[in-house]
C-alpha cells in the first residue's frame, strides 16, 4: 500500500504512522517542507508540485513507492513514531522555550 496526497501535515502523519511509503503533490503552504521531509527520509520521491504534476511523473513515483526497500524504510519510520509521546514532546518543547512555573495539575 502506498498513498498520493497534498501533503498537509495530517495527511502526511497518517500515511507515515501506517507504514505506508508517500508521495506528496504540494500546492499550498507546508505542503512543500512535508514533501521534502518525506523524500528525505527515503519514504517517498521527490515532491511533486501541482503545477508540474503529470501522467508520466505519477508513474514514476509509484514505481518509486513499490520499491521493497522504500517499503522497509516506511515501516522503520512507522515504528519509531510509535514510540514517540508528541504531547510530551510538545509541552517539554514549550517549557523549554518558555521557562517559567510548571503548573501543578
Amino acid at each position: 500500500m502506498a498513498v498520493v496526497h497534498h501533503g498537509g501535515a495530517g495527511t502526511t502523519a497518517a500515511g507515515l504512522k501506517a507504514a505506508c511509503p508517500t508521495t506528496i503533490v504540494p500546492f499550498f503552504g507546508d505542503q512543500p517542507f512535508w514533501g521534502e521531509r518525506v523524500h528525505s527520509r527515503g519514504v517517498g520521491p521527490a515532491p511533486i508540485p501541482v503545477e508540474e504534476f503529470s501522467l508520466e511523473k505519477l508513474v514514476a513515483a509509484i514505481k518509486f513507492m513499490l520499491d521493497p526497500e522504500v517499503k522497509r524504510r516506511a515501516v522503520e519510520l512507522a515504528e519509531a513514531m510509535a514510540g514517540e509521546d508528541g504531547v510530551a514532546g510538545a509541552v517539554n518543547a514549550l517549557y523549554k522555550h518558555f521557562p517559567g512555573k510548571k503548573s501543578k495539575g
